[in-house]
């Protein structure tokens, strides 16, 4: 993303941070489609690899209340809501949306 910014606002960037333009943006810039291209697909291939750890972790005031890692599954919606409203002490009330306020009918 940084790479991009940097493509994009030109030598805007460096003369705000006050330090020279380096040689290697230089070769950005000649070739602005390739090095486009090629942040996409690195980005792509960063974000695939963090997925792909099956990481699923929540937690509500710094402490943790579902871990995939250490569980080995995802909970269900009705058990994660259970666990949060356990943690809030909002057990005994429901949420109920107000849909009135928001424009919406029921």
């Amino acid at each position: 993303m940084a790479l991009l910014l940097i493509m994009l606002t030109g030598t805007k960037l460096f003369d705000v941070f006050g330090v020279p333009v380096p040689e290697w943006y230089h070769g950005l810039q000649e070739n602005k489609m390739m090095a486009m291209v090629g942040c996409f697909f690195m980005g792509n291939m960063v974000e695939s690899s963090l997925l792909s750890s099956g990481a699923f972790e929540v937690s509500v005031n710094d402490e943790m209340l579902w871990s995939k890692m250490e569980t080995g599954y995802l909970p269900s919606l009705e058990h994660l809501i259970s666990l949060i409203d356990d943690k809030l002490g909002a057990g005994a009330q429901p949420f109920t949306p107000d849909f009135e306020s928001l424009g919406g009918e029921l």
